[in-house]
């Protein structure tokens, strides 16, 4: 197990490199003077019990990461998951027959020339964003070339294995994540299709309230006039509510116990049709029947005359006569190669798209570039039932509880979390962990997201190295320890006998516990235990030149030329989702863009 984990960790970036070995080496430190590594297996297993019920964070925060590593390598083992029965499959509905769809990428056309190139629009990045700026403005006739850091994957070479899944499809093989009190972790894909290839597809429309907020705060005449796009978008990736009778009993527990508690509760949308049975969505979609962008939009996008090119890394914007024109990038296999253009397009994701800019110091007159970073702090709140709950046998994300929504932000989603990234969230070590890990049929998942007030920022230093960083506010660690206490309503309700809260040293409580010590707890917001998936607002934009990076059309104040359309300009969070709202802004700025181009 270690071998592979250790080529995982040689995978990921510098900065989360030198954090993990930091922490490994003072886990290994940490019974000096002796090392932890020739403490026998008894003593290792109580160091550990210690530190998890520590009520120093540091030290909880380091028994996590080993368990969180030593899981990745333990859970990946095809005979421990058909042990615990956490075989995740993937299965279209009765009857449901693939959609027609347009040819898939030909892998052979997406290596970059030996040569430069030129087109109309050079888009940068091929998720939500990327891809479908491109499809709009090459359906316009412009000429159109996609770059992407990533390289292609799809049905045909996933691995449900995570130590080669991670590494293939997402940033720091999944290791990316925001420093501060605390440590959230923030996976992004890193792949063609980004992170649409390994997100939920959940498919949810960003909420009247804060569509009005964007027009009236800041000035974005368009935001409250998207419902063609997100119709368009909601057609074309088979957009469907999940159908209640195949949800699987994750969801139907999840709406029992809203129900029983008097709260609102739907089935959420997702872009895979009529899909009875999903369970690996963060290691690609084994049908490839949800529509990332990889299999949907780029397609596309080609069909109507646009070059994709994979493993290609920009490093730079051409600038001429005071115009974006063109970027400058790395060939995978090495060497410069460089695309010339009319205008450019910026859509490497809310952490990507400020590197960029910030390492070239452009477009940043506002001081806005890489701050106001937004990540939807959410919490995995687990619950053991009596009887099995199987979750892997129906949908992934599956029911929505929104009660809390328009009073404190919240917005509850009942997900499965395949075994090798969730049996690290369960309490324990040693015999009392693995008795929890054996039952993992018999748990119940939701997660808290709060759209949250706390701000992070995206930064680079001297030796252009990346950090990212976020604090969580104190009112928002209330509001999330107020979900966690509303989620454990729901789990009870629905028959659980114990619920894992994830708050500093409550690492269980029982029916009728979530009011006192969990909702009223006073601990700081650094107890939490918390991930993210949704990074967004680093290129915000606004009419206001001196608050934003972007005007309404999506071009930069400080630079004619370049256009950002990715979950950067967002210039709030969203209570929701974001993937749909992020492609609709796309689709308009490109609509804009392709008019100015003519």
């Amino acid at each position: 197990m270690a071998g592979p984990v250790a080529e995982l960790l040689g995978r990921v970036g510098p900065r989360a490199r030198k954090l993990v070995a930091l922490g490994l080496r003072a886990i290994e430190w940490s019974s000096f003077p002796r090392r932890f590594s020739r403490l026998s297996r008894e003593a290792r297993t109580a160091r550990l019990e210690r530190m998890e019920r520590s009520a120093i964070g540091v030290r909880r925060d380091l028994a996590l990461l080993v368990k969180t590593l030593s899981c990745l390598g333990y859970a990946r083992d095809p005979a421990v998951q058909r042990a615990v029965g956490a075989v995740a499959t993937c299965r279209r509905a009765a009857g449901e027959e693939p959609p027609a769809a347009p040819a898939p990428l030909d892998r052979a056309q997406l290596a970059a020339p030996e040569g430069d190139e030129r087109c109309d629009v050079v888009v940068v990045g091929s998720g939500a964003g990327g891809a479908t700026a491109a499809r709009v403005l090459a359906e316009r006739g412009l000429e159109v070339i996609v770059l992407e850091e990533g390289d292609l994957h799809d049905a045909g070479d996933y691995s449900s294995d995570p130590l080669r899944g991670l590494p293939m499809l997402y940033r720091d093989a999944g290791l990316t994540f925001s420093a501060g009190r605390p440590t959230i972790p923030l996976p992004v894909g890193r792949c063609v299709g980004g992170t649409t290839v390994v997100n939920s597809g959940t498919c949810l429309r960003a909420p009247e309230d804060v569509l009005g907020r964007w027009r009236e705060e800041f000035g974005i005449p368009w935001a409250t006039e998207l419902d063609e796009h997100f119709e368009a978008l909601e057609r074309d990736l088979l957009v469907r509510p999940v159908d209640p009778a195949t949800a699987g009993r994750n969801a139907a527990l999840c709406r029992a116990g809203a129900e029983a508690i008097g709260a609102s509760n739907g089935p959420i949308s997702r872009n895979a049709g009529r899909v009875e049975c999903c369970g690996a969505c963060p290691t690609g979609c084994p049908l490839d029947a949800k529509q990332a962008t990889h299999v949907s939009e780029l397609p596309r996008a080609v069909a109507a005359g646009a070059r994709v090119r994979a493993g290609v890394k920009v490093d730079r914007v051409l600038i001429e006569r005071g115009r974006a024109a063109g970027v400058s990038a790395r060939r995978a296999g090495g060497g410069r190669y460089d695309v010339r253009s009319r205008a450019v397009v910026l859509a490497a994701g809310a952490l990507g798209t400020p590197e960029l800019l910030l390492r070239q110091r452009l477009a940043n007159s506002s001081g806005e570039v890489g701050r106001h970073l937004r990540i939807h702090p959410a919490c995995w709140v687990g619950a053991r039932h009596e009887d099995p709950v199987r979750g892997w046998e129906g949908v992934m994300q599956s029911w929505y509880v929104d009660e809390w929504q328009a009073e404190r932000d919240l917005f509850l989603e009942a997900t499965l979390t395949p075994l090798p990234f969730g049996a690290h969230w369960l309490p324990g070590v040693g015999e009392d962990f693995k008795r929890r890990l054996a039952a993992y049929e018999h748990l119940a998942m939701i997660g808290v997201h709060l759209s949250e007030r706390s701000e992070g920022r995206v930064t680079v230093g001297r030796h252009g190295a990346t950090r990212i960083g976020y604090r969580l506010r104190a009112d928002d660690a209330a509001d999330l320890r107020y979900g966690i206490a509303r989620a454990a309503d729901i789990h009870f309700a629905a028959g659980a006998t114990e619920v894992y809260p994830q708050l500093g040293r409550v690492a269980v409580i029982a029916p009728g516990e979530q009011a006192q010590r969990v909702e009223r707890a006073r601990v700081r917001p650094a107890a939490l235990r918390l991930e993210a998936f949704h990074p967004l607002g680093t290129a915000r934009m606004a009419a206001d030149p001196h608050r934003s990076v972007v005007g309404p059309d999506g071009q930069a104040h400080d630079l004619p030329g370049l256009h950002v359309a990715d979950a950067s300009v967002l210039p709030t969070s969203l209570k929701v989702n974001p993937m749909i709202t992020i492609m609709a802004c796309a689709r308009r700025i490109a609509g804009g863009l392709a008019e100015q181009l003519g």
